[in-house]
């Protein structure tokens, strides 16, 4: 080669000279443009207050995703203490027969809100055999949910979405 690169070079020199364009295109990163986030609608809970928490998936992205998920559940949702312990979860133990597939188009938004009663065990009965646990202590909690969404074709993950820190008092 006359311009002094090693033989088998010239495909990355040419994307390094064209700017890296097509090297580090983000609509080819997973999850590219794709958002998840978990609120709660109060900081302050008394006993008798269920705790409303809304999980929000969003595709801010300019192309259409799919995500594919082991079962039927989208996400795991837990409820942690202020020592970031699981007190409840609606991990869900019932097997789908196969995989789901969710598809977004940009723009689009996916809204499902939750109902916590303050109990430790699942968050929802219905999901679990498993009866609801007794009320959990007075103190600050926050909600962690995790993605269980994966683009076919493609390694990575989404972050866990937090919620901010509330009050059960």
């Amino acid at each position: 080669m006359t311009d002094g690169r090693p033989p088998g070079d010239d495909d990355l020199a040419d994307a390094l000279d064209a700017g890296l364009g097509e090297l580090f295109d983000l609509d080819q990163e997973p999850f590219a443009g794709f958002e998840v986030a978990v609120l709660v609608d109060r900081q302050v809970y008394s006993a008798a207050d269920p705790v409303r928490i809304t999980v929000t998936a969003a595709n801010r992205g300019s192309t259409f995703v799919e995500h594919r998920y082991p079962g039927w559940q989208r996400y795991e949702l837990s409820v942690r203490d202020e020592l970031h312990r699981v007190v409840a979860d609606d991990r869900i133990e019932r097997p789908a027969s196969g995989p789901a597939l969710d598809r977004f188009a940009p723009g689009q938004l996916l809204i499902q809100p939750t109902y916590w009663s303050q109990t430790a065990g699942p968050v929802v009965p219905g999901w679990s055999d498993e009866p609801p646990g007794p009320r959990v202590p007075p103190g600050r909690y926050r909600v962690r949910v995790t993605w269980l969404g994966r683009e076919l074709g493609r390694r990575g993950e989404l972050p866990d979405a937090w919620s901010s820190w509330f009050e059960l008092v």
